[in-house]
């Protein structure tokens, strides 16, 4: 997948995140490179919703640590809890989504491995991580989602994880384009 829309490094960044979240194999295989495209239909849509949902839940759990903890700075923790409550919002925009199709949505993990989070700079860097992360998986599966009503959810939630990734790199000083 050398020409697909993953740079080499991001590509190893969303597959140890997705396979943190416990994404679908099939999906992991579109992100790796090792199948080309994914069949169209309905359960494509499940396992890429499934991969999204992973994607979520282990953001929330970034957010929950890092505002539980106090770690955001105090100018940023109002970012970091609209940002968690755009993530709450995605995950049950996809439960719906799954419901509705007579699926059962996968449970959170029971804990996920965040890294050591012992600072404002930890926390808002690994942010950063899940985020880019999120949008670079948005990005590369949004082409092989069939279901209408799911493409326009995965496109509004693309903008948001787009959104999330510019703020935690200008607050990081990092070029933002």
């Amino acid at each position: 997948m050398a020409d697909g829309p993953l740079s080499p490094a991001r590509r190893r960044l969303v597959l140890d995140l997705a396979r943190a979240a416990a994404v679908a194999p099939a999906v992991l295989g579109f992100l790796d490179g090792s199948v080309s495209a994914l069949p169209r239909g309905a359960e494509t849509d499940i396992a890429i919703l499934h991969a999204a949902l992973g994607l979520e839940n282990e953001a929330i759990a970034l957010y929950d640590r890092g505002l539980a903890r106090g770690l955001f700075p105090a100018g940023l923790r109002d970012h970091a809890a609209e940002f968690r409550g755009d993530h709450l919002g995605h995950r049950d925009t996809q439960v719906g989504i799954i419901e509705e199709r007579g699926g059962r949505p996968p449970a959170p993990l029971p804990s996920y491995e965040l890294g050591r989070l012992a600072s404002g700079d930890d926390v808002i860097r690994k942010a950063l991580l899940v985020e880019v992360a999120a949008q670079e998986a948005y990005t590369a599966l949004i082409g092989q989602i069939g279901t209408k009503d799911y493409l326009l959810s995965a496109a509004f939630i693309l903008v948001d994880e787009v959104r999330h990734m510019t703020v935690w790199r200008r607050v990081l000083g990092l070029r933002i384009y």
